[in-house]
């Protein structure tokens, strides 16, 4: 019986990775263009993108088969972007690669810098492109350069000679290189035109990194580091100090900040333990994030949090390029719902509503804009969609309180996506 039940639902899912015609009605659109929203639009969606957005009267005639969604007395906006993100490895299971690709969409998130490549990361783009497979758009970082895959200063510039011809979006750097083959493979990555980020290794530090055209800081690499963070209270100008290298060089940050955040000073494990989402982890996994807790508390740096958050604050006022990320699925952080902790964290730092949405989307669209449109609801732009009961700029937490997700143009309502996490809690207590 369960055979066929999981075959029907499978059936009707596969039905809705079919991309149609969409027309939402007199829905409020958060365009992310400015803080204004416009009240009982008509948008329309037509294959992957959002074609008009305005006044029913005007809207274009669409196919007479167009779903229609109703979105009176709700908000649409556009989805979020997991940033520094894992994807699905060539020794997982299709279930578990089908799962983890879920989970992100199911949270809202409808765009993944996936920050480790792993060949096969490159069929599932093609799966969820074709509609074979439900999941976000996956920009691929290429397998790591560290102390580990690194020699030579030569080896680091042939690695990424391999890695522009194999088709990776970005390098992805992790500690240990050494200086000298941290500036080869800058200087070949930028003669390339290759973007490349991550880590900052520590015998390159922050500054060298953003002098070199490093695309992103991931997790603040290097800012504590630079000021003595960790061992002091950060001061003005302290922050004047990172905020003016950041500005300079235009790099990224993408702060990782509540997976730090444990990192360094750990947590309440009982509340973390009783997250609704750990419902889509299994029993052992669940464990393992308890264990590593309970180890960062033993050795809190409770300043060295403190000093993150004020300076995720004075980074954000500065209006510095910031991008929303969790590392997901790292300790605590379930895809697509570690987005949602992280917004918390945010606010928790001080950052407006306006400040967290628009990390969370326009900006991401920003980074990636010679390559895509995304991150606004503006025709033209991708149909990354969320529909929420609320306007997230007077209500932040209406962002966590989903009617539907569409991702380039695919509508997931509300009911298929609880069919489908429900599925996945069964298949995980297995």
């Amino acid at each position: 019986m369960r055979f066929f039940a999981t075959l029907f639902f499978n059936l009707v899912f596969a039905f809705s990775l079919q991309a149609n015609d969409v027309i939402f009605e007199d829905v409020n659109v958060l365009t992310m263009q400015n803080d204004q929203v416009v009240t009982g639009a008509t948008v329309v969606v037509q294959n992957d993108r959002i074609v008009y957005v305005g006044p029913a009267e005007r809207a274009p005639n669409v196919s007479s088969s167009a779903t229609i969604i109703n979105g009176t007395g709700k908000y649409l906006m556009p989805g979020l972007a997991e940033m520094h993100g894992h994807l699905p490895f060539s020794n997982w299971s299709q279930q578990r690669q089908e799962r983890i690709l879920f989970l992100y969409l199911a949270g809202g998130v409808t765009t993944v810098r996936g920050m480790l490549g792993d060949p096969v990361q490159f069929e599932l783009r093609e799966k969820i492109q074709s509609g074979e497979m439900a999941g976000p758009t996956l920009y691929l970082a290429a397998p790591s350069l560290n102390g580990n895959t690194v020699n030579s200063p030569e080896e680091g510039r042939a690695k990424i000679r391999k890695h522009v011809a194999e088709g990776w979006d970005l390098q992805k750097i992790h500690p240990g290189l050494t200086r000298a083959e941290y500036d080869a493979i800058a200087d070949e990555a930028n003669s390339l035109n290759f973007p490349f980020g991550g880590h900052v290794p520590a015998d390159v530090g922050l500054e060298r990194a953003a002098e070199a055209g490093q695309i992103s800081m991931d997790h603040m690499d290097g800012y504590l580091e630079l000021v003595d963070g960790g061992e002091r209270r950060m001061t003005e100008p302290d922050f004047s100090r990172l905020i003016d290298i950041t500005k300079r060089s235009g790099t990224w940050v993408v702060p990782t900040q509540e997976l730090f955040n444990v990192l360094i000073a750990g947590g309440d494990i009982d509340a973390m333990s009783a997250r609704p989402e750990n419902r889509y982890i299994t029993r052992d996994t669940l464990a393992s994030y308890q264990r590593r807790a309970a180890q960062a508390n033993a050795s809190a740096n409770s300043l060295a949090v403190e000093n993150r958050q004020r300076l995720l604050k004075a980074l954000a006022d500065a209006d510095v390029n910031i991008a929303l990320g969790s590392d997901a699925p790292q300790l605590f952080s379930v895809p697509g719902f570690s987005i949602w902790r992280e917004i918390e964290v945010m606010k928790q730092a001080g950052l407006t509503n306006r400040q967290i949405l628009n990390i969370g989307t326009q900006k991401p669209g920003t980074y990636f804009a010679n390559v895509d449109t995304f991150g606004t609801v503006t025709p033209g732009a991708r149909a990354d969609l969320i529909l929420i009961n609320d306007n997230p700029y007077e209500n932040l937490e209406a962002v966590f309180s989903q009617e539907g997700v569409m991702a380039a143009g695919r509508w997931y309502s509300r009911n298929e996506i609880d069919a489908r996490l429900d599925q996945i809690a069964r298949d995980v207590a297995n």
